[in-house]
């Protein structure tokens, strides 16, 4: 049973990913440490590949399970400890927006890079099992779990449970992932 995802919600997501893809751009346009532009190199690509799976899940490109795979084993590959790593010591440097809340925020920062990782490969498993189209396990079910919501709201083991939800559920959690990581651990331009 398939789950139409109202207007409004696509519209909401188009806009995080226009957010999130510009953000990436914009700072990878600066200068700055070699690790932090390797910072940046990385977040584009994962910026890049994000915007390649919406366009398939969207209808805007055709499906490819090869393609669509590539994409996520980018976001997967440089998410968790890749990502991490990237990030440790201090982090504000010039050219980088990294927060220095990260050093402090420490635990956090990780699971989220953690939890981008597992999204990621929750997507690179659904490519394996849909060689041929976006079947209709990959799109949003009613019984997805939910990740965060109210108080009310079953919470997710995202390592656990990432699999087990559809794809495109775990593409929008991803997303959120980014989104999150972004509000707390980034500094924004004036």
């Amino acid at each position: 049973m398939r789950v139409d995802v109202g207007v409004k919600t696509l519209a909401a997501l188009t806009l995080s990913i226009a957010a999130f893809v510009t953000a990436i751009s914009a700072a990878t346009a600066q200068s700055g440490s070699p690790n932090v532009v390797r910072r940046q190199q990385d977040m584009k690509a994962m910026a890049d590949a994000a915007k390649s799976i919406n366009a398939m899940f969207k209808g805007m490109s055709p499906y490819d399970s090869k393609l669509f795979k590539a994409a996520a084993e980018t976001i997967r590959s440089q998410s968790g400890t890749a990502l991490s790593a990237l990030f440790e010591g201090s982090v504000t440097a010039t050219g980088s927006k990294a927060s220095s809340n990260i050093e402090t925020e420490r635990q956090q920062f990780d699971k989220l890079a953690k939890d981008l990782g597992a999204f990621a490969a929750a997507l690179s498993v659904a490519a394996d099992r849909n060689p041929d189209k976006i079947g209709p396990g990959m799109r949003m079910q009613a019984g997805d779990p939910v990740a965060g919501g109210g108080p009310l709201a079953k919470k997710i083991d995202v390592a656990r449970d990432a699999t087990s939800m559809s794809a495109e559920h775990a593409f929008h959690l991803m997303l959120q992932t980014c989104t999150s990581c972004h509000a707390k651990f980034r500094v924004e331009s004036k």
